[in-house]
């Protein structure tokens, strides 16, 4: 069920390495680039290393050059002059040129309806992209704001920055940020990550490079969070998309994990290896194994997940957003948010 509050706004930024967007419209005023001209402090590493365990393994050096390379933007997902009372915005935490362009054209029907900005980034450092993202709406005349957390995961310290941002959490899972500030009504929306149309789209994609159901593993692929405690969370989720694609998909069996992209190097590779010693043990009893993955595009990490299995399964490299049914889901939690709003203070 949709969060509804309201407050003043002012959001979230930084990205991944590329963030050139084809098929979007960044507006005049919309935000691009890395962090390159803001000079980290020694109480910003020694913060960022409390709370991703990943930096403690890098150098002063290798985290402000991560920090430089980390994007944020923001856009119409139309070109053309929008105008309207409720306004969509869609957060994300972006991905390179292919995967930025399948993000937007999944918004494109809601787009017709609505006023429909973008922002992109993760919102380490600083929040200006989604400030603007949110004001450009309010120019287009919105007094009613949705905002949709595209993500596939409802664990992670994107989210939980996200919340930090808009006034939803008291700590930021990052660096400490301002908090949004809007003079229209914000609601916020449940991500995609347990609704039963991904369901829907992982047994589609699954059947598409299945021969014979009965005779076949799938294995769902995660990003997933960093930390242990978030991934037992969301890998529950993922059990519902499995017990799904088996009753439905026929399949000998449906297992599920997520490879932890950017937790510590070890923790990623145990998780690799738990995959692929599934799929390996399937194969040796004379089955085929099918993976698919909940990432949202055709983004970085699923080139990464791809290879992880490689010469152990049949990949699917197509994204959630790719499918005609994820739009559905756009129309379900914009209609949902805008009739059924619970009103909460930040």
């Amino acid at each position: 069920m949709a969060k509804c509050f309201m407050f003043v706004l002012i959001c979230l930024s930084l990205l991944s390495t590329n963030q050139a967007l084809a098929g979007g419209h960044t507006g005049s005023g919309a935000s691009s680039g890395g962090h390159a001209h803001h000079q980290m402090t020694a109480e910003q590493l020694a913060e960022l290393r409390r709370k991703i365990p990943l930096y403690q393994q890098y150098s002063d050096e290798e985290i402000a050059a991560g920090m430089s390379r980390m994007k944020n933007s923001w856009g119409w997902v139309q070109e053309t002059e929008q105008s309207g009372r409720v306004g969509v915005l869609a957060l994300a935490h972006g991905f390179k040129e292919k995967g930025n362009r399948q993000f937007v054209e999944a918004f494109a029907d809601a787009s017709e309806t609505y006023p429909t900005t973008y922002a992109f980034g993760m919102a380490m450092m600083t929040s200006d992209h989604i400030q603007s993202a949110i004001t450009a709406l309010e120019d287009a005349g919105a007094e009613t704001i949705v905002v949709i957390p595209t993500t596939t995961a409802d664990h992670s310290t994107l989210i939980r920055q996200w919340d930090y941002i808009f006034g939803l959490e008291k700590e930021s899972a990052y660096l400490d940020v301002p908090r949004v500030q809007s003079k229209a009504r914000v609601i916020w929306t449940d991500t995609p990550t347990a609704h039963p149309i991904m369901s829907t789209i992982l047994l589609d994609y699954a059947r598409a490079m299945s021969s014979d159901p009965a005779n076949e593993l799938v294995i769902i692929m995660g990003h997933g969070p960093q930390s242990e405690e978030d991934n037992a969370k969301e890998l529950a989720l993922m059990a519902q998309h499995a017990a799904y694609i088996k009753e439905f998909g026929g399949f000998m069996d449906v297992k599920f994990a997520n490879v932890q992209d950017d937790a510590p190097t070890q923790v990623r590779a145990a998780n690799v290896e738990g995959i692929r010693a599934n799929a390996q043990a399937a194969i040796d009893q004379g089955h085929k194994v099918l993976v698919v993955t909940t990432a949202l595009t055709e983004s970085g990490v699923v080139a990464r997940m791809r290879k992880d299995v490689e010469g152990v399964a049949t990949f699917s490299s197509k994204g959630l957003m790719e499918h005609p049914r994820f739009g559905e889901w756009i129309d379900v939690v914009v209609a949902g948010a805008t009739s059924e709003p619970v009103s909460m203070q930040p």
